[in-house]
C-alpha cells in the first residue's frame, strides 16, 4: 500500500508552488476546484492548465474568508501538504498513480480547492503525489480540520487495496527490553551514535519515505543548535516534532518522539541511536564544551530546517541533517576546520598499514567533504573562526529564552568582572582617604 506523509503549510502558497515545480520536474499538474477542475473540465484541452496560477488562488481565497488570521494564538494553518508515495514493488506508472490521487482527493477533499503535482526525482524513478489542500471550504468559508490524521491514511490504504495495490509496511519492529534489577541498569538498546535498523534501510535504499528518517533529520537539527532542555523542546516545536516521557515502567528513561500531524507514528530517542536518547542529550545540555555552531550559522541552519519542514522536502532536511551531524562529530566550526581535520586523515591514512583502517579514514575525508560543500554552497559557516568569541560577558548566545535569562558562564564572568570593580573602588576609596 502507498505511504502518506502529511505536513502543515503556514505562508502563503508561492513558495511551495516555487519548491513543486521549479527546475520544470514536475511530470504533470491536476487542478480541483480551480480555474481548471478535473472534473468539469475533462474533455477540454489540457493545455490550459498551464495557464493556471494555482497559489495565487488559493491565496484570494483564503484571504477573502480571513482564513490566514491566526487561530486561536496559534499560527494559521494555510494549507495542508500530502505527499503520496506508491509501494516500490508496485511498478505503478503515473495514471495509475493519478487514479489512486484522484479517488482519494475526492473522497476527502471535494469541497476544497486542491493542487496535485507529480515527481519521479527519487533514486529509483518512481513518481508520487504532491498534494496541496487550500484551508477553506468552499460551501462553508470555514476552515479544514482534520479531527484524526490516521484516518486520512487509513483510507488511503482502503483505496489502494481496492485497486489491487500490495501492502507497504514501515512499521518499527514490536517488542521492548525486559525489567532489570534496579541494581544494574540496563543497556541502551544500541551503541551507535545514529541506527539505522533494517527495514529502514530498505526504504532509504528504494528511494521511499519513512517516517523514522523524517523524526531522526528534525530531531538531529535541534539537538545541535540546542545548548539546554527548553531550547531542544522549542525548536523541536517549530519542527513540528511533538515529544513525551516514555513509560514509567521502562528499563530507561527516553523520550518518545512523533510528527505533529502524524501522532501515531512514534519512536523513541534510543531507538534513533544512542545520541537521540534523553540521557545522552541530558548529558549534552550539561557539559560546558559540547559542540554548537556560532550564531549566525545557527540562525541559517534553523531556517534552512523550518523551511524544508514547510516545504515537505525530505531530500534537504536530510542533507542538512547530514551535515550538522558531521560538523559536530568533528567539531567544524569553520571551512578552515574542513581542511584541517582533511588533511590530518590524509596523512593517517598514508601511513595506516590496515586496509580497513585506511578505506575507514577514506570514508570520513567523503563524508567530510561532502559537508564542506553542502555547507559552503548554503552559507551555513563561515570563512574562519571567530577569535574573539568570548568577550565582556561571555560568548555571543542565541536562544529563544528572554535576554534576562543568563547561563552560568555569563553570570559567572559578570560575577567576577563586578567583584573586580568592587575592590577597585575599595583601592580608591583607602588612598582617598
Amino acid at each position: 500500500m502507498p505511504m502518506l506523509k502529511a505536513i502543515n503549510g503556514h505562508t502563503g502558497c508561492s513558495r511551495i508552488e516555487d519548491y513543486l515545480e521549479k527546475n520544470g520536474r514536475a511530470l504533470m499538474r491536476d487542478f480541483f476546484n480551480l480555474s481548471w477542475d478535473e472534473v468539469e473540465d475533462k474533455g477540454l484541452d489540457t493545455a490550459l492548465k498551464n495557464e493556471v496560477e494555482w497559489a495565487l488562488e488559493m491565496d484570494a481565497l483564503r484571504h477573502d474568508y480571513g482564513n490566514d488570521t491566526p487561530w486561536k494564538g496559534q499560527r494559521a494553518i494555510a494549507f495542508r501538504h500530502y505527499v503520496i508515495s506508491p509501494d516500490p514493488s508496485d511498478s505503478i506508472g503515473l495514471e495509475g498513480l493519478r487514479e489512486l490521487t484522484h479517488a482519494w482527493v475526492k473522497k476527502h477533499f471535494s469541497d476544497y480547492q486542491v493542487a496535485v503535482i507529480y515527481h519521479d526525482d527519487n533514486k529509483q524513478r518512481i513518481p508520487h503525489a504532491h498534494v496541496v489542500v487550500n484551508n477553506t471550504n468552499l460551501a462553508t468559508g470555514r476552515r479544514l480540520h482534520i479531527p484524526n490524521a490516521l484516518d486520512m491514511n487509513r483510507s488511503l490504504q482502503e483505496i489502494a487495496k481496492e485497486k489491487g495495490l500490495s501492502a507497504f509496511s514501515n512499521e518499527m519492529p514490536k517488542g521492548r527490553m525486559g525489567q532489570s534489577d534496579p541494581r544494574n541498569p540496563p543497556r541502551p538498546q544500541t551503541r551507535q551514535a545514529i541506527y539505522i535498523n533494517h527495514s529502514e534501510r530498505g526504504l532509504l535504499d528504494a528511494g521511499a519515505y519513512s517516517w523514522v528518517s523524517d523524526i531522526r533529520n528534525r530531531v538531529s537539527v535541534a539537538k545541535v543548535l540546542s545548548r539546554n532542555e527548553g531550547e531542544f523542546m522549542r525548536i523541536l516545536e517549530l519542527m513540528e516534532v511533538e515529544v513525551s516521557e516514555n513509560s514509567a515502567h521502562a528499563p530507561r528513561e527516553d523520550w518518545i518522539f512523533s510528527l505533529a500531524d502524524q501522532r501515531s507514528k512514534k519512536v523513541s530517542g534510543e531507538r534513533l541511536g544512542m545520541t537521540f536518547g534523553k540521557i545522552a542529550l541530558t548529558e549534552r545540555f550539561e557539559r560546558i564544551g559540547s559542540y554548537h555552531p556560532d550564531v549566525a550559522s545557527s540562525r541559517a541552519i534553523l531556517s534552512m530546517a523550518t523551511d524544508a519542514v514547510e516545504l515537505n522536502d525530505i531530500a534537504e532536511l536530510g542533507s542538512l541533517a547530514k551535515t550538522v551531524e558531521t560538523n559536530a562529530r568533528y567539531s567544524i566550526g569553520s571551512s578552515a576546520d574542513y581542511g584541517r581535520r582533511i588533511e590530518a586523515l590524509q596523512r593517517r591514512m598514508d601511513r595506516e598499514e590496515e586496509p580497513r583502517a585506511a578505506s575507514k579514514c577514506a570514508e570520513r575525508i567523503e563524508e567530510l567533504e561532502s559537508a564542506m560543500e553542502y555547507a559552503t554552497e548554503r552559507g551555513l559557516i563561515p570563512e574562519r573562526t571567530a577569535r574573539n568569541a568570548i568577550r565582556n560577558g561571555g560568548a555571543e548566545r542565541w536562544q529563544y529564552e528572554p535576554r534576562s535569562r543568563q547561563n552560568g558562564s555569563q553570570r559567572a564572568v559578570q560575577s567576577a568582572s563586578a567583584a573586580r570593580q568592587r575592590e577597585r573602588e575599595r583601592q580608591q576609596g583607602g588612598r582617598s582617604r
